[in-house]
């Protein structure tokens, strides 16, 4: 398609082209190849006053920092997205990347601007219907207070998040949250509790074929029994 887009001086089919590509390589775990797509689609939607595919280009860039592991970069270019989705009227764009802003946040320690952020995303995405994006961030949220030690908090989040993702149909939302659930529960010395939550997530993780959350809750089971004496069925 890009080099037909380009032939024809199609520039906004050319700058979609270029972010999509950059957001399969993205996905793909090709990191600078992603910013590479991304940077040639950034100027081109600053060419023809596409603002909404700005904003994406952006936060699709940040994403890509993020994951990086360089902080302040993604935050850097979820600050200029910000505006444009809300200018945009983006609505979706704009609680997906205060989302996004506030899970950076939360990996640099700032567990209250993380708090903010996700407090600021969450009626957007109510607003506009967007369950998944509303049990996203009410599973972050979650996590964060689960991690501030205030574990009824975390549990009340959780609790509205897995509930949205039942209704959904939403399996691997529902495992991540069963499996948190199951982890605030070990916090608490409620070890049957854990157990049974662990033991809802494990076969969702194996039906959709996540193999890291089923080893990290095979894992956390396996560290229950051991806390509870039960060493054989720890190993």
């Amino acid at each position: 398609a890009l080099p037909i887009h380009r032939a024809a001086g199609n520039q906004a089919g050319e700058a979609t082209t270029l972010l999509n590509t950059g957001s399969v390589y993205e996905n793909l775990g090709e990191k600078q190849k992603a910013l590479d797509y991304y940077g040639q689609a950034l100027p081109l939607y600053r060419v023809v006053g596409d603002r909404s595919g700005e904003a994406s280009t952006l936060t699709g860039i940040g994403l890509v920092y993020d994951n990086l592991g360089e902080k302040q970069k993604a935050l850097d270019y979820y600050a200029q997205a910000l505006p444009i989705h809300r200018a945009a009227g983006n609505r979706s764009g704009e609680a997906s990347t205060l989302n996004n802003i506030g899970l950076v946040y939360d990996n640099l320690g700032e567990k209250q601007k993380a708090l903010d952020y996700y407090g600021q995303a969450l009626p957007i995405h109510r607003a506009a219907g967007n369950q998944a994006g509303e049990a996203t961030t009410l599973g972050n949220i979650g996590l964060v207070y689960s991690e501030l030690g205030e574990k009824q908090k975390a549990l009340d989040y959780y609790g509205q998040a897995l509930a949205i993702h039942r209704a959904a149909g939403n399996q691997a939302g529902e495992a991540t949250i069963l499996l948190n659930t199951g982890s605030v529960y070990d916090k608490l010395g409620e070890k049957q509790k854990a157990l049974e939550y662990f033991g809802q997530a494990l076969p969702i993780y194996r039906a959709v074929g996540d193999r890291s959350g089923e080893a990290s809750t095979l894992n956390n089971i396996g560290l229950v029994y051991d806390n509870l004496g039960e060493k054989q069925k720890a190993l």
